[in-house]
């Protein structure tokens, strides 16, 4: 039993740990996550906090206990003597120890690892980390092998010596026990749990109490006392797992509670305006009842009301609260109202109902919805006499106050277990609401499937075939039909009395005989009411604060059933209803203000005309009306959906549309139908917006494909076309829908509703481009800015360039009907070349605008773009102008539309100077002609002038250049005579001159230059080198671009018959 002891604690600790802090099965995690987030947010509801710390108080204590046995062990051979013994379960855990440690088959690595899976488990109870003792477990489970094969050993050694044997059988059935007891442990914890401790189970458990229609809280105090007598129960080893397992379950139970529990109440603060229909006043009518029988006969309904007199009837009203967290569970039980003296109001005031507030808030009030935490609480007055009064109200300083009520919720746990206690344990909304009772007023109005009843058509005058029914003379008297109203409908009665002293009511009050305009509810021009065959249909007066009825019950209009009477009659009598009087069968008699009738069957008829009497009785006993109110409906069948599917839109370039790229069919052909409402996008799409009807259209088609006018049943398919693709989304679908309806008397009876979705396709399309015939990527010449090619003073041109001189689009022919190269289509096509810009030191592309398709090069201050070397690219995008919306960088935008064509083309910007070079060997303007310079012993200051009359040029590409002023001289005269060349200043200024190799300055002849030529003169009065004959003149020009050319040209030196210098 000891050892039993023992192994069963160690499951005990490993069970706890298990259920309280970790999982095993990854699946499960963020279900724990949430649940133990749940747990912890509502950790501030005092009284239930105050006993699962109780609760954890205890388990602490068991942990302890195993604590404490642990360090037993460690000291058990030496202190067995002196253990406590006042702890039954530790003297017995020590004893257990104690015969462990004893003897050489007492394994110590046995021990020390039972001490590792106590450490484990408690830490695994402090961290929720279980690897640690799934390890610990496993030690522990070779070490019981190990202690088992020296116990059987030592059994064997031991013989028949009975002091010995007896405590070798002891120590092995120790080990085996263990050893059980450890398999389990590791089968529990490795495998996923068993079904007692599973996480699964344990999550669908609390999924059910938090989904539970009632909480259970009364239960509370039970469950938690489940685990207290199992923590507190005696040291009868047998029943631990029982009663481990009792206090898993009562933990998982009372988890799921922990996370329903209300922590907070709020009365709703309501905006104004406010449209929900509650405020903070709890106003109760009464009303004191006249003696009636309701209805007078009892076969007319299938129940009657009695009223009597000195009777009063105390109503009802509701308030809307707020409470957290949002799926609490309220139940009427757990509800009161409490002032701020803690009294409450339960012997006056019951709760009859709570529901949660499931409609949507709207206006300036905050939005709510299905577990929004509001909830409805209804109240119903029991009494409204004196004590009431009292409740309501006070005298402070001889003037009356109100008296001002919070909502208490009783869900938090009393710890003393006193009756007396249990009353003051509350959460409680403010202080805000108040008592009010008014006398109740009649009723008369109702709704008939939420559409006013005053705005429905009743036959105040005639029929829809035009029987008279207000004639009570002549030939129309026949179809005469009464149809009474209260002299005074603030004065009903419970019966009307039509002449006398006592007359209270007369037919049509306020009615001329023939006229469709006056008269107490004359409704005779008002639309009949579209229903269907088989759905219900809800009468509902509603309950304001002063008004409300008893009861009601519906009857056929048979007194006005006069066309073609008795025929019509006969057909209304011929169809099945539910909860109608008819046929002499009685009609269901609702209590309350609302209920619902239905047509259930109309023989085979498509479409009638039936009219319903409502007769109803106020909360005293009175009727709403004196022989009830009548309303027509229009009988349909029941409303079938059609769903035509999608259909993808592309733009149509001929007649610029976005439109269906092939028809839906749909076929219409089994449908009684004779109109239909308009098209209408059936939500907002995501930026917000829902288009309006006419930004689309539907086109119809009949089977042959021709176009039909309207949807008809002759229509086979539809096509859609977007007006205003701007007000469309990019790539986005839109669901729309139309009703098709069918027309009976005066109502419009809805037949099917049709379906269909859309979807936006950009389109993906756009002209290729190439090279004319005989132009390539290198070279393209600038046309410089103005037109001239004139170098400027400082920095460089711009320029510009007309990609049409050198590209062709989509081979020479019109795009989808579109010339694109004609000016009226400018922007249509736009071209953009990489790096073609140069704009506040930074590269971006050139964009070709205009109607031209012209490209700007700008260049700035000294960079050049145009340097007849660096290789771009072309591209183009073809615009489709304002059918695109799409959102970038947060914003939504509507505009073009660019599609990339897939063409792209190198280009190479250069300047006339790329071919432009020297001719010095031109024949009969020979440079060597012209460039010779005398050597003279008194040379002339004046020097010798080279002319550039005299030196020919050439622009290879001349023929080329979209330009050719001031670039097509033939002599180097006229460029520099035009500032098409410019001197750039260099290493030895603007002009210098070397040896003939080029090596070295030359030091008998400096240069100067001009827009004419150069002067050479002469340096050296000495002699001069024999073998010295010429040299270079060397300097640089540069074009209006900034594009730059070094010159060199040759000259000769010529000896005056100076001897030259000997050598030495």
């Amino acid at each position: 039993m000891k050892r039993k002891y023992f192994s069963a604690l160690l499951m005990g600790a490993l069970t706890i740990a298990s259920v309280s802090t970790f999982t095993s099965c990854k699946d499960y995690d963020d279900d724990i996550d949430n649940l133990q987030n749940q747990i912890k947010d509502l950790a501030s509801a005092d009284q239930l906090q105050q006993k699962v710390t109780e609760l954890q108080g205890l388990i602490t204590t068991n942990s302890t206990n195993i604590k404490d046995v642990q360090e037993a062990v460690k000291k058990a051979q030496a202190a067995a003597e002196t253990a406590q013994t006042t702890a039954t379960q530790k003297a017995t855990l020590e004893d257990l120890k104690k015969l462990l440690a004893e003897g050489d088959y007492a394994s110590k690595e046995y021990v020390n690892k039972a001490d590792g899976i106590i450490e484990a488990a408690l830490k695994a109870l402090e961290t929720g980390k279980v690897d640690p003792l799934v390890e610990a477990v496993k030690e522990a489970q070779a070490a019981a092998d190990a202690a088992k094969t020296t116990a059987d050993k030592a059994i064997e050694e031991a013989g028949n010596a009975g002091a010995a044997l007896e405590k070798a059988q002891a120590a092995a059935t120790a080990a085996q026990e263990a050893k059980d007891a450890l398999a389990e442990l590791q089968n529990s914890i490795g495998g996923g749990y068993s079904e007692t401790t599973t996480v699964k189970d344990a999550i669908t458990s609390i999924d059910v109490l938090l989904k539970a229609d009632k909480t259970g809280l009364e239960g509370l105090d039970t469950r938690l006392k489940v685990i207290e007598d199992a923590l507190k129960s005696g040291d009868d080893t047998t029943g631990l797992a029982t009663r481990l397992n009792n206090i898993e379950s009562a933990l998982k139970n009372i988890i799921g509670q922990f996370s329903t529990m209300v922590t907070d109440v709020q009365l709703f603060n309501i905006a104004q305006p406010n449209y929900t229909g509650f405020n903070r006043t709890l106003n109760f009518v009464q009303a004191a009842e006249q003696a009636n029988v309701f209805p007078a006969e009892a076969n007319v309904a299938d129940k009657q009301l009695k009223f009597e007199k000195g009777k009063y009837y105390a109503g009802e009203d509701s308030l809307l609260i707020r409470v957290s967290p949002v799926d609490a569970e309220l139940t009427p039980g757990s509800i009161s109202l409490l002032n701020s003296q803690g009294k409450e109001l339960d012997d006056i005031i019951d709760v009859k109902e709570v529901h949660r507030y499931k409609e949507l808030l709207y206006g300036n009030t905050r939005a709510g919805g299905v577990n929004s935490g509001l909830w409805v609480v209804k109240f119903k007055a029991k009494d409204l006499g004196d004590n009431f009064k009292a409740a309501a109200e006070t005298e402070v300083y001889g003037q009356p106050r109100s008296i001002l009520y919070a909502v208490a919720v009783k869900n938090t746990y009393n710890t003393t277990d006193k009756a007396e206690d249990a009353s003051t344990r509350r959460v409680t909304s403010e202080y805000g609401i108040d008592l009010n009772t008014t006398p109740a007023d009649p009723a008369w109005d109702f709704k008939v499937n939420e559409r006013s009843v005053s705005w429905i058509h009743n036959r105040y005058v005639q029929t829809e075939s035009i029987e008279q029914t207000d004639q009570i003379t002549g030939w129309s008297a026949k179809n005469y039909a009464q149809e009474l109203t209260w002299l005074d409908n603030n004065k009903p009665a419970t019966k009307a009395i039509l002449e006398g002293d006592d007359q209270n009511a007369v037919d049509r009050l306020g009615h001329t005989t023939g006229n469709w305009n006056d008269g107490v509810d004359n409704r005779q021009g008002y639309a009949i009411l579209a229903v269907e065959k088989g759905q219900p249909i809800t009468i509902d007066f509603g309950n304001t604060e002063r008004q409300g009825i008893k009861g009601f019950y519906v009857t056929l209009d048979e007194k006005f059933a006069q066309e073609s009477a008795p025929s019509e009659l006969n057909a209304w009598n011929s169809y099945t209803y539910e909860n109608v009087g008819y046929k002499n069968q009685p009609a269901k008699l609702f209590e309350g203000s609302k209920g619902t009738i239905t047509i259930k069957d109309m023989n085979n008829v498509k479409g009638d005309v039936i009219g319903f009497r409502v007769h109803a009785v106020n909360y005293d006993g009175t009727l709403t009306d004196p022989d009830g109110r009548s309303f027509y409906v229009a009988v349909g069948d029941v409303k079938t959906t059609k769903n035509l599917g999608n259909s993808d839109l592309t733009w149509n370039e001929t007649n610029n549309k976005f439109e269906s790229t092939v028809v839906l069919p749909a076929d219409f052909s089994s449908y009684d139908f004779d109109g239909y409402y308009t098209w209408q996008i059936a939500a907002a799409d995501e930026s917000g917006n829902t288009p309006n009807w006419n930004d689309f259209t539907v086109k119809y088609y009949a089977a042959d494909g021709s176009e039909v006018p309207s949807l008809n049943n002759t229509v086979k398919s539809v096509k859609f076309i977007l007006n205003n693709p701007m007000e469309f989304i990019d790539g986005a679908t839109y669901n729309v829908t139309t009703t098709l309806t069918k027309s009976i008397s005066t109502a419009t009876a809805k037949v099917c509703t049709v379906n269909a979705s859309f979807t936006k396709k950009m389109p993906t399309d756009a002209p290729t481009f190439n090279y004319r015939e005989g132009f390539t990527e290198n070279p393209e010449y600038i046309i410089p800015a103005g037109g001239t090619y004139s170098v400027l003073a400082s920095g460089n041109k711009g320029g510009t360039f007309d990609l049409r001189n050198i590209l062709i689009i989509n081979n020479n022919t019109q795009w989808n009907g579109v010339d694109l190269f004609d000016e009226a289509n400018a922007g249509v096509f736009t071209f953009n070349v990489a790096g073609g810009t140069y704009t506040n030191g930074n590269l971006d592309k050139a964009e070709a605008t205009g109607w031209r398709y012209i490209m700007a090069v700008n260049n700035s201050g000294e960079q050049n773009l145009v340097d007849n070397s660096t290789e771009r690219t072309i591209k183009a995008n073809y615009n489709y102008f304002n059918i695109s919306k799409r959102k970038e960088n947060g914003s939504w935008i509507t505009g073009n539309y660019l599609v990339p064509s897939t063409s792209s083309k190198k280009i190479v910007y250069c300047s006339w100077m790329k071919t432009f070079e020297l001719d010095v060997n031109k024949t009969g303007m020979k440079w060597s002609d012209a460039n010779k310079v005398t050597w003279k012993a008194n040379p002339d200051p004046r020097g010798t002038k080279l002319l550039f009359s005299k030196l020919a040029v050439k622009v290879k590409d001349i023929n080329l250049l979209p330009v050719k002023t001031g670039v097509n001289g033939s002599t180097m005269d006229t460029f520099f005579a035009s500032n098409a060349l410019a001197v750039v200043p260099g290493k030895y200024g603007e002009i210098w001159t070397t040896s003939t190799d080029g090596n070295q300055i030359n030091p008998y002849f400096s240069a100067e230059i001009d827009a004419t030529g150069i002067t050479l003169k002469q340096i050296s009065q000495t002699a001069i080198p024999s073998g010295v004959t010429g040299g270079k003149i060397k300097f640089t020009v540069k074009d209006c671009f900034g594009n730059v050319k070094p010159i060199s040209l040759d000259f000769q030196i010529k000896s005056n018959g100076v001897d030259p210098a000997r050598k030495h």
